[in-house]
């Protein structure tokens, strides 16, 4: 790559025939600040050239090959100040994802993520996209489509390592660095759409195929880290107009404008659920900010051996 050209950010996806990677590439190249980087696991797609970078060819799944291809390359997390780790199946609008990484550099954080469009297949009402918000702070990211501070990145490889199937690693990734609080944001300004039904995707068949169990993934990690929050939660905000708002306003503005659309979601009971528990908040929990979680240490009485969860 000619170093004159080299763009301060890096999109990593893992794509398949149905990928909808070449929707991102809208966006004229001069104005992009991002390199594009293809994984696949599909032999028939070895000829895939809609990279910036040669096409990476791994049959593992999403977290296991991203692992491989940034402990064989870690120069890259010197060269990028962020990287990107979309799903084949998102649709940004042209721009959005320039506009991600901007956001998440101008208000540096460790990591984010895009809010998903009410007409989204969403797992988690919290993550709907709010317009009143460029972005809303959360003790929760996704990994459908994170962004993060390569920094960052280092320090999350071994959990991602431990745990492949990528499950569970939400629940940990906005909390593990020394001091979470305004470090992790669902970014407003530049939402996405997630086409895919849930669970439908060719990862669980590879997850089959490589004897790899995303339940089991998931029920270690909650068992590994103390105090790991019982909720999804908002605590702050910044306003589409620049405004910086705490915990009420964020989840009073948050939990209203869910209650309004709930309607035409497709988790509508979810969303109506979720935004009624944001305008509960207004009264409890005010005190709450995220708190660096730690691991769990045990201490076999009969060896005095010291394990880590």
């Amino acid at each position: 790559m000619n170093n004159s050209l080299r763009r301060p950010n890096l999109v990593f996806a893992r794509v398949g025939r149905l990928s909808l990677h070449r929707t991102w590439l809208v966006e004229p190249k001069p104005d992009r600040n991002w390199d594009l980087q293809l994984s696949t696991y599909d032999k028939g797609l070895a000829d895939l050239n809609d990279g910036d970078t040669p096409l990476s060819y791994d049959m593992g799944t999403k977290w296991d090959s991203i692992c491989r291809y940034f402990r064989d390359q870690p120069e890259l997390l010197d060269r990028y100040e962020y990287v990107m780790f979309p799903d084949d199946d998102l649709l940004f609008d042209p721009g959005n994802i320039s506009r991600l990484f901007a956001i998440a550099a101008q208000n540096d954080l460790d990591i984010a993520q895009p809010s998903l469009m009410p007409s989204s297949h969403i797992s988690y009402p919290i993550t709907a996209h709010c317009p009143a918000f460029l972005l809303r702070y959360s003790n929760y990211i996704e990994a459908m489509c994170p962004v993060i501070k390569t920094s960052y990145f280092r320090l999350l490889l071994p959990s991602i390592e431990r745990w492949p199937t990528g499950w569970g690693q939400d629940d940990i990734w906005a909390m593990l660095m020394p001091n979470p609080v305004y470090r992790a944001a669902f970014i407003d300004a530049a939402p996405m759409i997630h086409t895919r039904m849930l669970y439908s995707g060719e990862i669980y068949q590879t997850f089959k195929r490589l004897g790899m169990d995303p339940e089991a993934d998931l029920r270690d990690v909650r068992r590994s880290f103390d105090k790991l929050p019982k909720g999804k939660l908002i605590y702050g905000g910044i306003t589409a107009e620049g405004k910086r708002v705490g915990r009420a306003a964020a989840n009073a503005s948050n939990g209203i404008h869910l209650v309004r659309v709930s309607a035409g979601m497709r988790c509508r009971r979810d969303a109506f659920r979720v935004g009624c528990g944001m305008i509960a908040r207004i009264f409890t929990r005010w005190r709450y900010r995220p708190a660096q979680l730690k691991t769990i240490v045990r201490k076999d009485p009969k060896t005095n051996l010291v394990s880590v969860r």
